[in-house]
Formats: C-alpha cells, structure tokens, sequence
C-alpha cells in the first residue's frame, strides 16, 4: 500500500480533476435527461390535447349532421303526408291540390285508350306491375314524392356543406 500512498500524494491534483469532471459529467447528463424528459413530456400534452380538439370537432360535426338530418327528415315527412293528404304548403310555393281538369286549356287524358294495339305475333308476358295499369294521378303522385325527395336531399347536402368548417 505504500507505492498507493505515494502515487495518491503525487497525483492528487489529477485525481481531483478527474473527479470534478466525472461530477460535472453526470451533473450534464441529469440537467440533459430532464430537459429531454420535460420537452417529451410537454409534446406528449401538446398531442394529447390536439387528439382531444379533434375528437371534440368530430363529436360536433356528428352531432350537427345528425341534427341536420333529422330537421331533413322531418320537414320531408310533413312535406310527404302534406302532400298525400294534397293540402296546400304555405313555404312550398308550388304543392297545392289542383283538379286534373281545373282552370287548364288543355284536353283530360282519358284513362283507356279509345281502341287497342294490335296483337303482336311474339307477345310480351306482363308482369305483375304493368305500366299499363298505372294511372295518371299515381304518376302524377309518384313524380311530386320524387320531386319532392330530390328537394329534401338538395338541401340536405347543402346544409352538410354549410356545416362544414
């Protein structure tokens, strides 16, 4: 042990230094590892609450589509019975129950035609749900319900879009 006393004795200024410095090494290193920790750490939260913005924005917009096409849905189902009970829409401007023959110049379409088609040598087997039996007031029905769904969904979509930031 005596060589170790003497090698200490006349190192020890180095000893030292080398001391200090592995102390301010680790010193840097624990300054550095929370730095690092901290800046992760704030990121982490800075996703978090953009994931959390996010979510939320969804939630809105869900819920606003959902209100809106509920508000579309209803106005087409009183528009719809409106419309089959064929009173008048005071908003429509245009749904009123006019008499097939009422104020027109033009001519009734009668219900049959005056004589049949000749009999064709390759006859056509008709279905259960031949034109033919259609009348002109279920046409007339049918393309004002038509007309009238296109409406709601033209709206419907536009207001989609409205919502939309």
């Amino acid at each position: 042990m005596n060589w170790l006393n003497r090698f200490m004795l006349a190192n020890w200024s180095h000893i030292l230094d080398a001391l200090l410095l592995l102390l301010a090494l680790l010193c840097g290193m624990q300054m550095g590892e929370s730095r690092v920790q901290k800046a992760w750490d704030a990121e982490k939260q800075k996703i978090a609450l953009a994931q959390a913005r996010q979510e939320q924005h969804v939630a809105d917009v869900r819920q606003s589509q959902t209100q809106i096409s509920q508000e579309i849905s209803n106005e087409y189902a009183k528009r719809s019975k409106l419309l089959a009970d064929r009173q008048p829409d005071s908003r429509a401007g245009g749904v009123c129950n006019v008499p097939a023959t009422g104020g027109r110049n033009l001519p009734a379409v009668p219900e049959t035609p005056a004589r049949t088609a000749p009999a064709r040598s390759d006859p056509l087997l008709a279905s259960s749900g031949y034109a033919g039996e259609v009348s002109c007031e279920q046409l007339s029905r049918d393309a004002a319900q038509t007309t009238l769904m296109l409406v709601e969904v033209q709206r419907w979509y536009q207001r989609q879009l409205a919502a939309e930031p």
